[in-house]
């Protein structure tokens, strides 16, 4: 499988490093929130125009004012915040990448179920005491980015495998791993390294299916592996339902979050999801206002 992507070379150079401007915003705002430097992050986004234009829409949607509309990058800053300025530029970074003529998986379908899987592991690192919620919920944002490298190196089998997928209601990895001999997993780590991700950012990209493999930082790999559940069990997967539920198997990524975060011991992983039905309409909520027109 690895070989069969590193003899793609010529292929995986087309896919581009991170975006500049992304990269820039990304690096500014992932550090404490006492240290972020709002005009800085307005002058960074206004190096890019559709960065720009996407901010002042969203801010100015009726999710986020009812006042006079909003003219200025600082503005526009200042009402979404760091959490939401974060939201938008991945997304527009990403799903510039996705190539829009794999008509099979739509760009924005697999950006509302990585924001989903980003919000729920935020939520999930914050009931557990996992120490940086942050990161859980930008591994949440990242975990599937290999869907973008296949779409792009091997459009036509990974088409064939999502209208599989779809079709039949399956695992999209374990139908990518018939189809291609390798998953979204392998060829995510691929590109996460490529783009200089930290390790336990690409250890969640590797292991995300296979938590029991995380060495680095498994407690992390097993929120987001459990907020990757939820949300392919909601319907917050990649536009289908799967047979069997997602959830079905989570006892033992939760065994190993509780071995690694204590207060998982204190709660069981039923009362989490109880409440789930309205942060998962906030995030529809959200991506139909940051995906409008695209």
């Amino acid at each position: 499988m690895r070989q069969a992507l590193n003899g793609k070379d010529d292929l995986l150079a087309a896919i581009p490093s991170t975006p500049a401007v992304l990269q820039s915003l990304l690096n500014e705002i992932n550090q404490p929130p006492d240290n972020v430097n709002l005009i800085r992050v307005a002058e960074i986004i206004g190096r890019d125009e559709a960065l720009a234009a996407q901010c002042l829409r969203m801010a100015n949607s009726a999710l986020f004012t009812r006042g006079p509309a909003l003219d200025s990058l600082r503005g526009a800053v200042r009402t979404l915040g760091i959490s939401r300025i974060r939201d938008i530029a991945v997304s527009c970074g990403l799903l510039r990448l996705a190539p829009a003529s794999v008509k099979a998986l739509d760009p924005v379908v697999l950006w509302q179920h990585s924001l989903a899987c980003a919000i729920i592991a935020r939520k999930l690192a914050r009931s557990v005491g996992f120490g940086d919620p942050e990161k859980a919920y930008l591994a949440g944002l990242l975990h599937d980015i290999g869907y973008i490298l296949n779409l792009v190196v091997f459009p036509a089998q990974t088409k064939m495998a999502i209208e599989k997928a779809q079709r039949e209601g399956l695992f999209m990895g374990d139908v990518e791993y018939s189809e291609l001999g390798f998953t979204h997993c392998q060829s995510g780590e691929l590109l996460g390294r490529r783009w200089n991700l930290s390790e336990d950012l690409v250890e969640v990209i590797l292991c995300h299916h296979n938590v029991a493999a995380a060495v680095s930082n498994p407690a992390l790999v097993a929120i987001v592996s459990l907020a990757d559940r939820l949300s392919r069990a909601s319907n917050l997967g990649l536009g289908y339902l799967e047979t069997p539920n997602p959830l079905d198997a989570c006892e033992g990524d939760w065994s190993i979050l509780a071995q690694n975060c204590p207060l998982a011991k204190e709660m069981s992983w039923s009362e989490f999801v109880k409440d789930a039905d309205s942060y998962l309409e906030e995030i529809r909520n959200l991506v139909s206002a940051m995906c409008k027109d695209k």
